[in-house]
């Protein structure tokens, strides 16, 4: 199913390089907090190629992000967008989805969605704990965080990147009745 090959290796800097490049520019919403519409990039790149590529997509993208805007790395939230971009590649395993060629029902943008929304609450809730437990942050704190990028992903997601996602379909499964002809 999955084959690290050079076509992946490249896709993976692709997807990492754009996520991590466009995640430089934010809206700043709370502490410490930005709202980054480069989530519509590691989607779509998760949902196209599957969840490995998302997962390091997403690790290796926001840790690029992290290091050039001088952050430093953050290793729980480096992998907290990874599992955003694993979960969001969970539906590529499905056998009848495929986005290359338009295939897709309501059960798998419904599969999607959840699974958005679970990468998003996973890899948050890993990230806070460790701050607060091995970091010493304020849990307040903490929490509000968590909450305000919860919900501005989520939201994100649902109103931008899922409706790109479609686009995507919706084209793919639109030109797949074009044949070759001799």
């Amino acid at each position: 199913m999955f084959n690290f090959n050079t076509r992946t290796i490249v896709t993976i800097s692709i997807a990492a390089a754009l996520y991590g490049i466009v995640g430089l520019f934010g809206i700043p919403i709370g502490p410490n907090v930005q709202l980054r519409p480069s989530i519509i990039i590691l989607s779509v790149f998760a949902v196209y190629f599957g969840p490995i590529v998302g997962l390091l997509a997403g690790f290796l993208g926001n840790m690029l992000t992290d290091l050039l805007a001088g952050w430093g790395i953050w290793w729980t939230w480096e992998l907290a967008s990874g599992f955003f971009g694993f979960f969001c590649g969970l539906v590529y395993l499905f056998k009848n989805f495929n986005i290359r060629y338009g295939q897709c029902n309501k059960f798998h943008i419904v599969f999607l969605t959840i699974t958005a929304i679970l990468g998003f609450v996973a890899g948050y809730a890993f990230a806070g704990i460790n701050d607060i437990l091995v970091m010493g942050e304020p849990p307040r704190k903490v929490f509000v965080q968590i909450a305000i990028i919860l919900v501005t992903n989520s939201a994100v997601f649902i109103l931008l990147a899922l409706p790109i996602i479609l686009g995507f379909i919706k084209t793919n499964r639109r030109h797949m009745n074009l044949r070759v002809e001799d």
